[in-house]
């Protein structure tokens, strides 16, 4: 067996290296995160068999003795416990004065040389043993879900389930998940006053389309006398034009804040409206001043709701970053745009299951307001499927990196309790 080690900045380059150099049929062995972005250890001349034969049962790994100067200490958050198709291999505890630190090191090689082995064989067992199961974790993967939504949607499958249902139970499984609100039930005024609603979001994710998208469908439904909007964005050159530009083509009138005082004004001159729109400046998650504009956001005794503005177009990681980053602004659902420049839809989807963020609208163009519509998860669901068929399918190599081998225990024993 030829063992190499390839480093790439994303996995997708990295397995493209895997495949240029050591072929179709080399094996991932071990796959992690550093500095310059993945690592990937990769085999060719690999015999499973052999392997399996070679490596120690279960039961011999649990009852070997491993060397020890105190007792085992918890597992660090960074460095956790492997588990492998249900198997826990306990850490090896710190050296002893007594015991030279490079058999420690040594002993640290071979228990991960086993780890990667035995991660390996997982993967063959559960490519024999559960193929339908393999078949659904692969077509999930292919919408660009989120891993571990990937394995919890594919751990459902019973075990006795044909080939038909188990291509379309998980897809409605997750259509179920999807949390989706009523159609513009934020756009209805109250008693108190009018419902006011700011978009935030990061930069280039089209809040301000999307503004209008909806300030023209609220027109197409009850007119113009009860709508207006408002700009904070300071920061953007000509952002308070375009979305006046905006309100003189939809007839409305367009008040411009830049502190929470002058916002609190602005809501009062507009108290008779039903719906008042606001426009925020986009700005990194990671810019500091974002707290700034979430203080500009909460004028004392208004009740202002949030939608976070999320582009289909991003991965998981981005997603993440702009939920975490635009989390103090408290939203109360999200807005999906850019689904018309996406190559895979399920990361946004997934984010919205996991964080349990309810959907409002989708958009899919610049047309104002043809291209915004209310979310149904079952259009959803059905645009995630026809942008996956557009894309390379993911094979057998690309899943085993991308999910690895934490999940297969799981896996195999819901197949089995199914």
């Amino acid at each position: 067996m030829k063992i190499k080690r390839f480093t790439a900045r994303s996995m997708r380059e990295a397995i493209r290296l895997v495949r240029e150099e050591q072929g179709p049929d080399a094996v991932i062995l071990s796959n992690r995160r550093v500095e310059d972005g993945i690592e990937v250890v990769a085999a060719t001349d690999y015999d499973a068999a052999l392997i399996q034969q070679s490596l120690p049962s279960a039961a011999e790994i649990a009852e070997a003795p491993l060397v020890r100067a105190a007792p085992r200490p918890a597992p660090s958050p960074a460095e956790p416990a492997p588990v492998v198709a249900g198997l826990d291999l306990p850490p090896l505890s710190a050296p002893a004065a007594s015991v030279p630190e490079p058999l420690m090191r040594e002993l640290g090689d071979l228990r991960r040389l086993l780890q990667q082995q035995l991660e390996v064989q997982g993967w063959e067992q559960f490519r024999q043993r559960h193929p339908l199961r393999l078949g659904v974790l692969r077509a999930l993967s292919q919408l660009g879900l989120p891993p571990e939504l990937a394995r919890e949607l594919a751990a459902e499958l019973p075990a006795d389930a044909s080939a038909e249902r188990a291509r379309f139970l998980p897809l409605g499984w997750l259509a179920r998940r999807l949390p989706v609100a009523a159609p513009d039930v934020l756009l209805r005024g109250t008693a108190q006053g009018p419902s006011v609603i700011a978009l935030v979001g990061p930069t280039g994710v089209g809040k301000t389309t999307t503004l209008a998208k909806i300030a023209a469908r609220f027109i197409q439904r009850h007119g113009l006398r009860d709508l207006a909007l408002i700009s904070t964005d300071t920061l953007r050159v000509g952002a308070q034009e375009q979305l006046a530009t905006y309100g003189r083509l939809l007839g409305v009138p367009v008040l411009a804040a830049g502190t929470a005082e002058e916002l609190s004004q602005a809501l009062d001159k507009l108290r008779d409206r039903k719906l008042v729109l606001i426009d925020t400046a986009g700005q990194s998650p990671r810019d500091r001043s974002l707290a700034r504009q979430f203080a500009c956001l909460d004028p004392a005794g208004r009740a202002i709701k949030t939608l976070l503005v999320l582009p289909a177009n991003s991965g998981t990681a981005d997603l993440e970053e702009v939920v975490r980053g635009f989390a103090p602004a408290e939203p109360v659902g999200c807005v999906i745009t850019k689904l018309d420049e996406a190559s895979r839809a399920g990361a946004v989807l997934g984010l919205a299951v996991q964080r349990q963020l309810p959907i409002h609208y989708f958009s899919d163009g610049q047309r104002v307001p043809e291209d915004l519509h209310p979310a149904r998860a079952e259009d959803l669901v059905i645009r995630a499927v026809r942008l996956s068929r557009e894309q390379a399918a993911i094979d057998d190599l690309e899943l085993e990196v991308s999910h690895g081998a934490a999940p297969l225990g799981a896996l195999m024993a819901g197949a089995s309790h199914g």
